[in-house]
């Protein structure tokens, strides 16, 4: 049964759980729950602010993993490749340089995000440069994909409804039509009178 805006509200934990399923899954968890939302089984506000939070709290993970992992260190093994510290330098100063356009252009490619958050995390990016646009960007996709999810599931609803409708009015149409033809038929004398002279035989 669809719950009420207070009481989908008072449910704090499954917004939470939305949260990280948004983080582990991002757009298809967002879509699912904005169609949740458009059935009333969800709050639209909540489940916005679960998108924002859950793509926050992935997109922080993967720079959080880049700053105190040790993949730089890592890749100084790769002599042979040409990895030198001077390259990987002059790699940290670019990104460092340009991350917001390294950032837009990852986000707008999609797949690109999680390897571009960590390179700005080995490359120790101040938050202050990243995380605005960060915030924003996530604030754009929730506003997208919530309003994309809910229409979605209530335009679909009502092509559900319409369709039963549509059945419906053929079934009466079928039964309507079978009436009628069926008082025809007994109406003939001659098929009356042939199905009596059966009865007698």
């Amino acid at each position: 049964m669809p719950l009420g805006k207070e009481k989908a509200l008072s449910h704090l934990w499954v917004y939470l759980l939305l949260a990280v399923f948004i983080a582990l899954e991002g757009a298809a968890t967002i879509l699912l729950a904005a169609g949740a939302a458009s059935a009333g089984f969800l709050n639209p506000l909540a489940v916005f602010c679960a998108a924002i939070f859950g793509n926050l709290i992935a997109d922080v993970l993967w720079y959080t993993l880049g700053y105190y992992s040790r993949i730089d260190s890592l890749l100084y093994r790769f002599k042979r490749l040409g990895v030198t510290s001077e390259r990987l330098d002059l790699l940290k100063r670019i990104i460092r340089h340009d991350v917001i356009r390294l950032l837009v252009f990852a986000k707008l490619a999609n797949w690109m995000t999680v390897p571009a958050l960590i390179a700005v995390g080995v490359a120790r990016v101040p938050w202050k440069r990243w995380f605005p646009l960060i915030l924003a960007s996530d604030l754009l996709i929730a506003a997208v994909l919530v309003p994309l999810g809910y229409f979605m599931a209530s335009s679909f609803l009502q092509i559900q409804k319409g369709m039963g409708y549509i059945a419906l009015g053929f079934t009466s149409l079928f039964i309507l039509v079978t009436i009628l033809y069926a008082s025809r038929l007994l109406s003939r004398k001659d098929l009356v009178a042939a199905f009596e002279n059966q009865d007698e035989s």
